[in-house]
């Protein structure tokens, strides 16, 4: 899928997290939180489940990093004008020139709607376990903890 479908699911969970705009009840988020992550990704073509692991932090309407440690370390940084993805020793910063500041309007965004089917908030207490459903039968969850 590549790194357009890196950004788009982290500025999705971006505008989850640190946005705060999910508009899915009930989700409620506090101000600021960090802690680790869980995310599974699964290929619908091949029997496989990739699993990786970091540390997120993020301040509402301020930033999300994603900081994942294993199995590839990567950042992934977004504010609500750009996002920063860094990887191998690369850092490559991509302004964001549309509206991401809720869900629905990441759902606006064209490579969103061909790529993304939906997306799943479990749990009524933060900490959240957020699914991502891809249009070709793929999926992630990513489980959050203090």
């Amino acid at each position: 899928m590549g790194k357009t479908v890196v950004g788009i699911t982290q500025l999705t969970l971006a505008a989850l997290l640190c946005a705060g705009a999910a508009k899915l009840p009930p989700v409620e988020l506090p101000d600021e939180a960090k802690g680790k992550f869980v995310q599974k990704k699964t290929l619908r073509d091949v029997d496989v489940t990739l699993t990786s692991t970091g540390e997120y932090e993020f301040a509402k309407d301020r930033f999300f990093t994603f900081h994942t440690l294993k199995p590839v370390e990567s950042t992934f940084t977004a504010t609500p004008t750009n996002y920063t993805i860094t990887a191998g020793g690369k850092t490559t910063t991509t302004p964001i020139s549309v509206d991401v500041s809720s869900l629905e309007k990441i759902f606006e965004i064209k490579e969103v709607k061909e790529l993304v089917k939906g997306i799943h908030v479990k749990g009524t207490n933060f900490p959240y376990t957020v699914s991502v459903e891809y249009r070709n039968g793929d999926g992630l969850e990513i489980e959050f903890s203090k």
